[in-house]
């Protein structure tokens, strides 16, 4: 053999001698980069949980913004407030619109960094009537029958499961608010406008049903109690016992129906003395159209409704009363609304 060859064979013998070489340790680092290779006792049955999933399955969610926004408009036959019918004249045939519009802004008190404090907010709500000018011929002269500005605080208590709201309500009654004295010798002296405080307790009731539906966690009657006091025109108390249970319908999603039913008490109120006024049965159906729409987290929810309500009155709130104006009989009315809700 030539020496040129002899260099030339040694050459390719070390040239592939490098080649397996590269090869093993090539393959070296695939096995350990395989995960399954990692774990002696793992099976093609039992998935090995890498670094990557455990990211992507402890994701944090995004904090919830403080402050929330909320728009709702509805239209009712009648306008029902505390079993009195402000949208009915004599003879009124055929029921006429009521219009009602709300604004809410709320904030969240966590923001401050001091823990859970609540959430405080403010509320502004118009109702406008078609026919006011008959209603109330004297001061009819615009349709705007009522407009309330709300501030409130709202706190869920965990400890006792209730959520507490605690509000003061400044209400004008720009052509109807002269009509609801009980006397001259009591009230603010304006007959345009009352000022009430009000307290509402929500309870979440799931506590109480844990020997029947064991793994539930939300209320089954959430029964809830509503207190206002009014210091202005009327000076009265006006209370609501209530029970009611959202049902989500099986196969439509984002479809809920509400019944619920209040039973309703005045102390000198609308008239002289403590008793019960009447109870309040109503059945309220929800769509939340913000899937359908497809609208992204930062546009908010639109959730579409229809409401239907029965008051029936009790013998002694159906009598007039000393001065015979004030009186109450059995309602039924209904409506459609609309909210959109940004926020929270």
């Amino acid at each position: 053999m030539s020496l040129y060859k002899y260099i030339v064979l040694v050459v390719l013998i070390v040239l592939l001698s490098d080649m397996s070489t590269l090869a093993a340790a090539a393959d070296y680092q695939k096995l350990e980069l395989n995960p399954t290779m990692l774990v002696a006792d793992a099976s093609p049955a039992e998935p090995v949980t890498t670094s990557v999933q455990m990211t992507e399955t402890d994701a944090v969610e995004e904090p919830s913004l403080p402050i929330s926004l909320s728009l709702s408009y509805a239209i009712y036959s009648d306008y029902i407030w505390r079993g009195i019918n402000f949208s009915e004249y004599q003879g009124e045939g055929r029921e006429k619109p009521n219009h009602q519009f709300s604004v809410d802004v709320a904030l969240d008190l966590s923001i401050l960094g001091l823990g859970d404090l609540g959430t405080i907010g403010y509320n502004t709500w118009f109702e406008w009537y078609a026919a006011q000018k008959k209603l109330n011929p004297e001061r009819g002269g615009q349709n705007l029958q009522e407009v309330d500005y709300t501030i409130y605080y709202h706190k869920s208590i965990d400890p006792i499961a209730t959520d507490l709201t605690l509000s003061v309500v400044f209400i004008q009654l720009p052509n109807t608010a002269h009509t609801l004295r009980q006397d001259r010798l009591r009230g603010n002296n304006n007959d345009d406008r009352t000022v009430d405080y009000r307290i509402l307790l929500e309870h979440n009731d799931a506590w109480m049903w844990k020997w029947l539906f064991p793994d539930n966690k939300d209320g089954i009657l959430n029964p809830s109690f509503f207190l206002a006091h009014d210091f202005g025109a009327i000076l009265g108390v006006w209370m609501e016992f209530g029970i009611s249970h959202e049902f989500a319908i099986p196969g439509i999603d984002n479809l809920t129906i509400t019944p619920g039913y209040k039973l309703m008490a005045q102390c000198d109120y609308w008239k002289h003395g403590f008793f019960l006024a009447g109870d309040q049965w109503s059945l309220a159906a929800n769509y939340d159209l913000t899937q359908i729409l497809r609208l992204p987290p930062s546009a908010g929810q639109i959730i579409i409704g229809g409401e239907l309500y029965f008051f029936n009155a009790f013998g002694n709130f159906e009598g007039p009363d000393f001065n015979g104006q004030i009186r109450s009989q059995d309602e039924f009315w209904g409506g459609l609304t609309v909210n959109w809700s940004w926020g929270g």
